[in-house]
């Protein structure tokens, strides 16, 4: 797998979170780890992370610095007053190793703080109206590496 994703001398933030989901996996079924146990239970010391993953999602959903505000800022109030100091960040400081470290604390957190971290999340690939099959996919790639698994997004025609 690492090979794949490593062949075309990049790795994109969707082949960054499938490895990520299978390792997760892989290593449940040996019995390799054991289901994480709550650490956090307030967004505070989470800030950060959450500021993380939704300026991934805001810079994957566009190019462009005012879509990516937008959808930054539309997804954002979803966490709550309580997520004081949430900004969004520059490209540079959400990459796949800022995304990998906020994913493994954001697995720790408290189930109403995983709720509202997938809520922000579909509110910022949903931002610009439309929410496209590889934004669809990643989100349900990071629910998943949360313990949150979402269905696949099925279009009104059934496809």
């Amino acid at each position: 797998m690492q090979w794949l994703i490593e062949s075309d001398g990049q790795i994109e933030i969707f082949e960054f979170v499938l490895q990520k989901i299978v390792r997760r996996h892989l290593a449940s079924q040996s019995g390799g780890t054991r289901p994480p146990f709550v650490q956090y239970d307030t967004f505070k010391p989470l800030v950060r992370d959450c500021s993380v993953v939704l300026s991934a999602l805001a810079n994957v959903s566009s190019r462009k610095t005012g879509e990516v505000e937008k959808a930054f800022r539309t997804g954002a109030p979803y966490l709550g007053v309580k997520a004081d100091g949430l900004q969004l960040l520059p490209r540079k400081e959400c990459g796949l190793e800022q995304l990998d470290t906020a994913l493994d604390r954001l697995a720790l957190a408290a189930p109403q703080i995983k709720k509202s971290l997938i809520e922000a999340s579909v509110q910022v690939v949903g931002a610009d109206g439309l929410i496209q099959e590889r934004e669809a996919e990643l989100l349900r790639a990071i629910a998943d590496t949360l313990d949150c698994p979402i269905p696949p997004f099925v279009g009104m025609d059934g496809n």
